[in-house]
């Protein structure tokens, strides 16, 4: 199948996941839409690169978008426009004029901000019988007044309330995190001034604590098509997580799992919201309940969802050509953004580290950046770079990963 062509918003590791899975189907190297490239997709042969200067801003992206997708679409007859970012899943969603050409649909501005906003979003949750964890949403102006009263104590998680955000991508400060495991009511002031000071203003979210370690964690990624029809659906179980401060909350190893109850639960919910596209749910087993709790729902597929790819299932195959029932990925794979020696030096769960070296052994590992494909020398090594700069970072922050460092 030939006539598309993908346009793909962003230049990380997940573009170039995203990339490669259009690549397979098609063999026509997809269009990254970018700010800038990146080195881990920075001279690919499989893809081509064209860089535009505040493409990530409302206003150039949607004076550049319907050209672009015009052009391509002239060309190639077809267009996909998967954003792997969070805002540029916003920017295509609040203005969808913008990329109404597109094969791909997104969901609409309505559901869009019920997922966005905490309070909405956790009634939601409720009304679908979605665990969620106790939630507060913090205001800029009661950052510091809220350390006494969130009213489910310490510890807890803290996060923006969007950390893919351009303002909270953009600040810098000591110790800044994607996620903050907040032990007492000093690190939580300490915390925010810091934000404060560096001229993060934007909204917090204060969570529940859910007991467990990297391998309670969970994410599934699904696919529904414009008819709000579920085609693709997909689990996996974190074996380890990502440990240095600015990419805590990201997964580091994954393997591929299958729960047909969790499925038929996701499933009703999505289908019953009319939700379309991609999807990325972040979970946690709570074994005091036997439940899986959702703590968000992004609308764009996961930075680590090449772990689809790894249990056997193409997430863009389903959107290209949609299956005429739902797919669900049940193959136990792994997935791994580092080196194997870290996964033996440092995953604390004995049976999964065991699970995770026999798969790696017997089956391989998928790697998001490494594509045989791609003649491009110097990316490699960019990639590799990055892989095995996570060697360091493991030894530096595995084992105080959910402190202030």
């Amino acid at each position: 199948m030939s006539d598309f062509r993908a346009i793909i918003l962003g230049s990380d590791e997940n573009a170039y996941g995203a990339a490669r899975l259009f690549y397979e189907i098609n063999g026509v190297k997809p269009l990254l839409v970018c700010t800038r490239p990146l080195p881990v997709t920075e001279g690919s042969t499989i893809l081509d690169t064209e860089a535009i200067s505040g493409i990530d801003t409302p206003e150039v992206f949607a004076e550049k978008m319907p050209g672009i997708i015009a052009r391509e679409k002239a060309a190639h007859g077809k267009v996909y426009v998967i954003p792997c970012a969070d805002y540029y899943a916003g920017l295509c969603i609040k203005d969808p004029e913008t990329v109404k050409d597109a094969e791909n649909k997104f969901i609409s501005k309505e559901l869009y901000e019920k997922l966005e906003t905490k309070d909405k979003f956790r009634a939601l949750c409720a009304e679908y019988g979605l665990p969620h964890p106790e939630t507060k949403t913090v205001n800029f102006e009661e950052r510091e007044t809220a350390a006494d009263g969130f009213g489910f104590g310490y510890p807890l998680v803290l996060k923006p309330e969007n950390s893919n955000s351009y303002d909270y991508l953009h600040c810098s400060f000591e110790g800044k995190k994607k996620v903050y495991y907040i032990k007492d009511r000093e690190e939580y002031v300490n915390t925010v001034r810091a934000m404060t000071k560096a001229g993060y203003k934007g909204a917090l979210v204060a969570q529940e604590y859910i007991p467990g370690g990297d391998d309670a964690l969970y994410v599934m990624n699904t696919y529904s098509g414009p008819d709000g029809k579920v085609r693709l659906m997909s689990l996996g179980q974190a074996v380890m997580e990502e440990c240095a401060p600015g990419m805590r909350g990201n997964y580091a190893v994954i393997i591929s799992r299958c729960d047909e109850t969790l499925y038929a639960k996701v499933k009703a919910f999505l289908e019953s919201v009319n939700y379309v596209g991609f999807a990325n749910f972040d979970m946690k087993y709570d074994a005091r309940t036997g439940e899986y709790v959702v703590f968000e729902i992004n609308p764009r597929q996961g930075r680590s969802s090449f772990y689809v790819r790894g249990g056997g299932l193409n997430i863009m195959r389903a959107a290209v050509e949609p299956p005429e029932e739902t797919v669900y990925g049940k193959e136990a794979a792994l997935w791994s953004a580092v080196p194997k020696c870290v996964i033996k030096k440092h995953c604390e769960n004995e049976a999964l580290k065991r699970e995770a070296l026999e798969l790696w052994k017997t089956k391989g590992a998928a790697r998001t950046l490494f594509e045989k494909r791609d003649k491009c020398l110097k990316r490699k090594i960019n990639a590799l770079k990055r892989e095995w700069y996570s060697v360091k970072t493991f030894n530096t922050y595995y084992k105080n990963k959910t402190g202030s460092d």
